[in-house]
C-alpha cells in the first residue's frame, strides 16, 4: 500500500512522536510505502521512507495548528495514496488517528485546578476553540472516514462529548519495543547510568517521564514526596519544559534528591536505573511511557485518567491513582512499592503484561483498519 502519514513533528522522542517513527518505520519494514508530510523531520535511511516537508506559519499557536492543517491537506491531494492517516486535527483524512485524545475533555478536567477567572479565559482561548472546531468536523462532519482511538477511554470521551457511532471508531492499543526495553537492561544500564547521576545504588529511584508538565500530574508528584515513608530515594524527571516552576513544590532537602534532564535518544537505559515509575497523569490517552516502563519490568504507579489503567490489575502489574490531584494518594502507592519484595513480584508482571502489546499487534490491527476502508471506498 501507498500510505501518507501526518505529523507536526516527526522524530523519534516524545511519546507521540516517537511512537510515530517507530510506528512508519514497521509500516516500511513491512514493505508499504511510506510517506511523511511534517513540518519538522529528522530524515532516516529507510528506502520506504519519504519525507515531504509542510509549511507552517509559526507566529503563534493558533495560526501555527490551522496553517499547518491547511498546508497538510493541500500537500496530500497532490499524489493519490491509498490510505491517508493524520496524527493531527487537519481538515483531510481517511483515518484520525487520537493519540492527543479528545480534546474537550481535556479541557474539562484541566478546568477543575483553575479559577474562575482562568476557566473564563480558557473557555474563550482562540486556540482551543480552533481546536474543538477541528474536533467536530472530524467526528461529526465527515472530515474521516476512521477514528482510531488509542484506549476504551479516548472512545468514551469521544463518544461522551460528540455524536460518533461505535462502528467510525477502532480502539487500538500503543505497542512498544520489547527488545528495546527489557528488564536485561538492567545488568548492562544501572550501575552506570546511576554513577553518572550521581545517585547510590541503595537508593530507590523514582522514574518520570513525559513533557507537558501541568497534564501530567507533575506538580502532584512533587508534592507528594513530601509524605514518603523513607528518605532513602531519588527522583529522576525527564522531560522538556520549565522544571523551576515545578521544583518550587518541593522542600529545599527534597529538591537535593531530584534530578532533571532534557530527553534523549537512549531512554531504554534510564528506566533500566530506575525502580519505581510514576505518571500520575490529570488526563493520559494511553501513555507510551508507561508501557516502556512496564516492559522494562518497572512496577508503575499511573492514574485512573490515564488509558493504560484499564489493562492494568492495580496491586498485580501497576498501580492505580484514583485521584491525581491527591498528593497523599499518589505517596501512598510509591510507599507500597518501597517494599522491595513488591517491586519485584510488581515488575515480572508487567513484563508479561507489556509482552501483549507487541509493535507486531499494533501493526496488524491498523492494517485491518485500512483494509476495512478500503473495502468501504
Amino acid at each position: 500500500m501507498k500510505v501518507a502519514v501526518i505529523r507536526y513533528k516527526y522524530v523519534n522522542y516524545g511519546g507521540a512522536e516517537g511512537f510515530v517513527d517507530q510506528y512508519t518505520n514497521q509500516l516500511a519494514n513491512a514493505g508499504h510505502e511510506v510517506h511523511i508530510f511534517a513540518h519538522q523531520w529528522e530524515t532516516g535511511n529507510h528506502p520506504h521512507l519519504h519525507v515531504h516537508p509542510v509549511a507552517a506559519l509559526n507566529f503563534n499557536s493558533l495560526v501555527r495548528s490551522l496553517s499547518f492543517s491547511w498546508f497538510a491537506s493541500r500537500e496530500v491531494r497532490k499524489e493519490n495514496f491509498d490510505i491517508v492517516q493524520s496524527h493531527e486535527r487537519i481538515f483531510f483524512q481517511d483515518i484520525y488517528r487520537a493519540g492527543d485524545g479528545c480534546h474537550r475533555e481535556w479541557l474539562e478536567q484541566r478546568k477543575r485546578f483553575l479559577s474562575p477567572v482562568k476557566r473564563l479565559l480558557l473557555m474563550f482561548n482562540p486556540f482551543h476553540r480552533l481546536i474543538l472546531f477541528m474536533e467536530k468536523g472530524l467526528f461529526e462532519k465527515g472530515w474521516c472516514r476512521k477514528i482510531v482511538a488509542i484506549s476504551q477511554m479516548v472512545k468514551k470521551d469521544i463518544q461522551k462529548h460528540y455524536h460518533v457511532p461505535d462502528d467510525k471508531i477502532e480502539v487500538v492499543y500503543n505497542g512498544v519495543s520489547l527488545e528495546r526495553f527489557h528488564p536485561k537492561n538492567k545488568k548492562r544500564f544501572r550501575s552506570i547510568i546511576r554513577e553518572t547521576l550521581g545517585i547510590p545504588e541503595k537508593s530507590v529511584l523514582i522514574l518520570f517521564v513525559g513533557s507537558g508538565f501541568e497534564r501530567k500530574g507533575l506538580k502532584f508528584l512533587i508534592q507528594s514526596l513530601e509524605l514518603l515513608s523513607s528518605d532513602n530515594w531519588r527522583l529522576l524527571l525527564m522531560g522538556k519544559g520549565d522544571w523551576s516552576r515545578y521544583l518550587g513544590f518541593a522542600s529545599q532537602e527534597n529538591q537535593t534528591k531530584i534530578h532533571c534532564l532534557d530527553p534523549v535518544d537512549d531512554l531504554e537505559k534510564f528506566y533500566a536505573a530506575a525502580d519505581i515509575f510514576v505518571l500520575p497523569s490529570i488526563y493520559e490517552p494511553f501513555g507510551n511511557a508507561n508501557l516502556e516502563a512496564l516492559a522494562s519490568g518497572l512496577p508503575i504507579v499511573t492514574s485512573a485518567h490515564s488509558g493504560v489503567a484499564e489493562i492494568l490489575e492495580h496491586g498485580e502489574n501497576g498501580m492505580v491513582v484514583k485521584n491525581p490531584s491527591d498528593p497523599k494518594e499518589i505517596a501512598d502507592n510509591i510507599n507500597h512499592l518501597f517494599d522491595p519484595a513488591a517491586r519485584e513480584s510488581m515488575g515480572r508482571n508487567a513484563r508479561v503484561l507489556a509482552e501483549k502489546f507487541t509493535q507486531g499487534r499494533n501493526l496488524d490491527e491498523m492494517i485491518k483498519v485500512y483494509q476495512e476502508v478500503l473495502s468501504v471506498r
